[in-house]
């Protein structure tokens, strides 16, 4: 079967729906797919993630894919997109995100290919990041996909009732990990880590997790904070960490990362701060790697990933530094606790094993195409 896959942008982009985007291409492709990525990058784009050979990779090479194009370029960018399109002739696209849905519904019209809107983050995205209008017309748009993947089932009662038959949960996938972290023992410095991976950004929300700290440093004398990933936020992360006597010394931004495993097993406990996901991939990941995990309770995904009181906490709320700060406190100061959770975790993401799905990806694309 020929699937194309459409992205945005992949041009050393590390987050986790370009992550989720290779891992599934490259899975189709060993599963013997004709596969190909199209994206709006330039023709040098390199992706972050290793690329399977077999994946045929078409790039727009049109105008900047980070800036909003005017009427003559998007008219060009529509007639490119159709000749590659009509070159690889895909059976079936799935569009990354509402943009790319978007995008390839309305550059593909006429050529008879169904599109698959791939969702990649909760509905509750508009409550902090976008508009009304943006809203109804990324919903309208989706009157026109052949089916809409969400990360999870749950997420179907926040669109409305005219879509609901168009949805199909697609977990991401979550490997098993070869090591595990032992969060009951401090790191061969006798400290210990408390650990958040994410793009420096406002989804993730690392200024309330660093308050969070703040508040537990004096407390905790033998507990640093690092926080991995790359953004826009750093030089604010950076300038809070430097002006506080609590922070500096004691809280670590070492960037992306290519090794995340061995941060995962080199820390103890993991938080994430953010205000909404989709299926959060860094959490799952450290849950999978034996790290017991904390965040808010009110965050799509967070809930649905940690069982409270079992691998992991939930904090009340949502963007509260003292309450993050509480359920942070309760791991932190008992060991057992964090090796009891740590335990669980690893247990608990073997729902999401890869093979599974990927099979229900590959089952989602092989009935989106007519018979």
């Amino acid at each position: 079967m020929r699937m194309m896959f459409a992205a945005r942008a992949m041009d050393n982009m590390a987050g986790g729906v370009e992550r989720m985007i290779v891992a599934i291409m490259n899975e189709m492709a060993r599963r013997g797919h004709d596969v190909a990525l199209f994206s709006w990058d330039r023709e040098a784009a390199e992706a972050f993630y290793p690329l399977d050979p077999r994946v045929r990779w078409y790039k727009l090479n049109l105008g900047n894919p980070a800036s909003k194009a005017g009427f003559g370029l998007r008219l060009r960018r529509a007639r490119r997109v159709r000749r590659l399109v009509r070159e690889f002739a895909p059976e079936v696209i799935a569009g990354f995100q509402g943009g790319a849905f978007r995008a390839m519904w309305l550059y593909t019209l006429g050529l008879g290919v169904p599109v698959i809107a791939a969702e990649r983050t909760a509905p509750s995205l508009y409550d902090h990041a976008s508009t009304e209008r943006n809203r109804r017309i990324e919903l309208f748009s989706f009157r026109f996909a052949k089916a809409i993947t969400v990360q999870f089932d749950r997420y179907r009662a926040g669109y409305p009732g005219y879509l609901q038959h168009k949805i199909v949960e697609t977990p991401n996938p979550v490997p098993e990990a070869e090591r595990h972290a032992t969060p009951d023992a401090p790191g061969a410095d006798g400290r210990f880590t408390l650990l958040s991976v994410g793009r420096l950004g406002y989804q993730k929300n690392f200024q309330v997790l660093l308050a969070a700290f703040e508040r537990l440093a004096p407390r905790f004398p033998d507990w640093d904070l690092r926080i991995v990933g790359e953004g826009e936020d750093r030089a604010q992360l950076e300038s809070i960490v430097t002006n506080s006597s609590q922070l500096a010394g004691r809280v670590f931004l070492p960037g992306a990362t290519r090794d995340i495993a061995a941060e995962y097993v080199g820390a103890q406990l993991f938080c994430l701060p953010s205000r909404w996901e989709g299926f959060p991939n860094a959490l799952a990941e450290a849950l999978a790697h034996g790290l017991p995990s904390v965040g808010f309770e009110e965050c799509s995904g967070v809930p649905d990933l940690i069982e409270n009181g079992r691998s992991g906490t939930l904090a009340t709320g949502m963007n509260e530094p003292d309450s993050l700060a509480q359920a942070l406190s309760v791991p932190m100061a008992d060991a057992g606790l964090r090796k009891a959770q740590g335990r669980s975790a690893v247990l608990t993401m073997r729902q999401y094993r890869p093979e599974e799905c990927f099979d229900r990806w590959e089952q989602v694309l092989v009935q989106a195409v007519p018979t």
